[in-house]
């Protein structure tokens, strides 16, 4: 393909890793973002061996691997201490790890190559609409009236609350989860081993997570990340109730997270997520294509967003690459990207109400029988290799590729 002109919109984990990628092809990009000051808001996140085999292919691995910490271990237990999931990544592979990572230190590292590459940036603008024109090529219409012109074609990244999905008239559906998370990011202080994952059930009502969350962008101190289910329209009534309530339900459910509790002085230190689930007919019309949450959202169950956003710039960096024009790049995209998604997205769907809602008896079975699964070879091995962003269905895997 020869050069293009190519504006990326959102400079997320999706927007700033296609940035990279179509810029070092040799394509003019500018990426656009609508706060003046880009950073990252939220606690942290678990690359898995799928996300890192993409910042391992940008040369972004070791900075990204000093930042973090190996999590060897995904643990969850009940109230009585019976044990739901314990899943180790040695038992798929002895190389593979999930790495927990502050969402500030992922967005540093991508924008940071964005901007030493001198890759441009347009920051301050938020694009309402995305107009194409077989003669003009794609024209970018901003809330404030400008207008930037002559694209070949636009990826947006912009996150799955965006109204570009809508402006574009891309089919699609949106459904906003019933539940949430509060989430706080702590200093560790000792708190429990490193290299877990850890979580805390009672029923499908309560789910307390502690993420190893390694350093911040600035470094400092180890952090670990707290989350809390709630459902949304409880949130109100939970801030009201106040800290202490809430610390007393979490001590009984982790006693030895005092430390992390005593950091937490204000009920507005807890911070609320809703989850969204995003479907699209097809991420692409015309010269217009959507990656990452903007295309496929997920509740975050299996922890996946931020790894199927870096394979999703990847696969458009591979496909534009190896193909001669824009609409053979977006089919080649979609081609190789549908079967994961699908597979992410059902298995979100259908593992989440075992976590988050109302079911008596969805809790029972969860508690009854996912703990065995853990232990029969085949069954865990699928769940690992969900767990390690590797799966493209539940009989077929890319594990290969991720290997080191």
């Amino acid at each position: 393909m020869d050069s293009k002109r190519v504006a990326i919109i959102g400079s997320g984990t999706a927007g700033a890793a296609t940035a990279l990628y179509l810029s070092r092809d040799g394509h003019e990009v500018t990426l656009f973002e609508k706060v003046e000051l880009p950073s990252a808001v939220g606690a942290g996140v678990m690359l898995q061996p799928s996300g890192m085999r993409v910042l391992r292919e940008l040369g972004l691995e070791k900075d990204i691997l000093q930042s973090g910490v190996r999590v060897k271990r995904l643990r969850a237990t009940t109230q009585t201490g019976r044990t739901v999931l314990d899943l180790r990544y040695e038992q798929l592979d002895k190389k593979y790890f999930g790495l927990g990572l502050h969402r500030g230190a992922l967005f540093q590292s991508l924008y940071g190559a964005v901007l030493s590459e001198g890759i441009e940036t347009v920051v301050g603008v938020e694009v309402e609409q995305v107009e194409q024109s077989e003669s003009d090529g794609c024209t970018l219409v901003a809330s404030d009236g400008r207008c930037f012109c002559g694209y070949d074609f636009v990826v947006v990244a912009s996150g799955a609350r965006t109204a570009l999905r809508k402006a574009v008239e891309i089919p699609h559906t949106v459904k906003e989860y019933a539940w949430g998370a509060l989430w706080f990011v702590a200093e560790n202080g000792g708190f429990e081993s490193g290299d877990c994952l850890r979580q805390y059930l009672a029923g499908t009502h309560t789910m307390l997570g502690f993420l190893p969350t390694g350093h911040g962008p600035l470094g400092g101190a180890s952090l670990t990340s707290v989350f809390w289910s709630i459902r949304a329209d409880l949130v109100d009534d939970f801030r009201h109730h106040g800290l202490d309530h809430w610390k007393a339900g979490v001590l009984e459910l982790a006693p030895k997270s005092k430390p992390i509790l005593d950091q937490i002085q204000s009920i507005d230190q807890l911070l609320f997520a809703p989850y969204f689930d995003v479907v699209l007919k097809r991420p692409f019309k015309g010269s217009v294509i959507f990656l990452g949450d903007a295309a496929h959202a997920t509740s975050p169950q299996l922890g996946q967003g931020c790894n199927l956003a870096l394979v999703d710039a990847a696969t458009l960096g591979a496909a534009v690459a190896g193909s001669e024009t824009v609409a053979g790049a977006f089919e080649m995209y979609e081609q190789q990207r549908r079967s994961q998604i699908r597979y992410y997205q059902w298995a979100t769907r259908f593992l989440t109400p075992f976590f988050q809602s109302n079911s008596r008896m969805l809790g029972w079975i969860r508690d009854s029988f996912m703990g065995l699964s853990c232990k029969i070879p085949p069954i865990s091995k699928l769940m690992i290799s969900t767990m390690c962003g590797l799966q493209n269905g539940l009989l077929s895997s890319c594990k290969d590729k991720a290997n080191p």
